[in-house]
């Protein structure tokens, strides 16, 4: 993609995405994790007190989108994370990148992370792209990772890429989509188009949270960053193989999953999560009826409830 001028402004995002924690009455650390082998840092946002959680957004987002969810979460030491280029962490150049070097990638940055923020170990909730980091960093470090959750689908090999994301593939309307300033109704197609256009409608979303996806494309350079990964890793066609997690990584995936998947998400593949969740050594599904491509968004108190009566079920302690 041909390169565009930074639109990144962090004090506004800053405010936008403060906003959406002080509406609930919360107020997160900022932290800044260096990861010498990447030369970049990844800017986390730390709420709580109990067992160490690291969360993972999809794309194109950041760490904030977990906010509702976290709220209602409780007993948990809440760690979210800009992945690079995203939100306020440093980018990484991704014209060159190939899988094997994505996997080393991540692996240096989950581990960092873990190391610095969780004390050596912890559980790991991703969400789309962000599921796909969770799955290739818990198959790559099995003793880091205590649980996994899926929040909504993965991405996988056999992931359906809806048409927007397919038109985002060819440079020049990616190129479109990163100098388009984002406005409210941009954010509401978003969301119908990931299965919430009952969310949409209901008129239940806050403004806060409206706001700040606005901000997450209109001062940040998430935006020219992820698409930028997507024109690697995927084409009209879909996900290019090797890129998402596969057969292999899903089945190296030694920790505990749930999958919580909504049966509105429109990235979840015809051959169904079941069969792909079967494939792991130790995973449950849970569909969710009525809910989209963000789950917990339509219902965070529920998935709240379900996870933390998944982590008791397993008997593992918040250290």
């Amino acid at each position: 993609m041909a390169r565009t001028a930074s639109r990144r402004d962090d004090a506004r995002y800053r405010a936008a995405e403060q906003a959406v924690w002080s509406s609930r009455g919360l107020v997160p650390e900022e932290h800044r994790v260096d990861v010498p082998e990447l030369g970049l840092g990844i800017r986390a946002l730390v709420h709580g007190e109990g067992r160490p959680v690291v969360f993972v957004h999809g794309t194109p987002s950041a760490a904030n989108v977990f906010v509702p969810l976290v709220e209602r979460l409780e007993g948990v030491r809440a760690i979210l994370i800009d992945r690079p280029g995203c939100g306020l962490s440093d980018p990484i150049d991704y014209t060159t990148m190939t899988p094997g070097r994505l996997r080393e990638v991540i692996g240096a940055y989950m581990c960092a992370v873990i190391d610095e923020l969780a004390g050596g170990v912890a559980d790991l909730i991703g969400s789309s792209a962000g599921g796909m980091v969770v799955l290739t960093f818990a198959a790559m470090r099995p003793e880091l990772v205590r649980s996994v959750v899926l929040e909504r689908m993965p991405a996988v090999e056999w992931m359906r890429l809806p048409v927007p994301m397919r038109m985002a593939t060819f440079p020049p309307v990616a190129a479109a989509v990163v100098r388009h300033s984002m406005k409210e109704r941009d954010v509401q197609q978003s969301f119908k188009e990931m299965g919430h256009g009952d969310l949409v409608r209901s008129g239940a979303m806050p403004r806060a949270d409206v706001d700040w996806r606005m901000a997450v494309g209109n001062f940040s350079d998430t935006f020219l960053h992820e698409l930028a990964l997507l024109q690697r890793a995927a084409s009209w066609r879909g996900p290019r193989r090797g890129w998402a997690a596969g057969a292999s990584t899903l089945a190296q995936v030694q920790a505990p999953t749930l999958w919580l998947v909504g049966d509105r998400d429109p990235f979840a593949p015809a051959r169904g999560v079941a069969e792909l969740a079967a494939l792991m050594p130790h995973a449950t599904v849970e569909a969710r009826p009525g809910e989209g491509h963000l789950p917990w968004v339509d219902a965070p108190r529920e998935h709240a409830r379900i996870i933390g009566d998944w982590w008791a079920g397993l008997g593992a302690g918040p250290s």
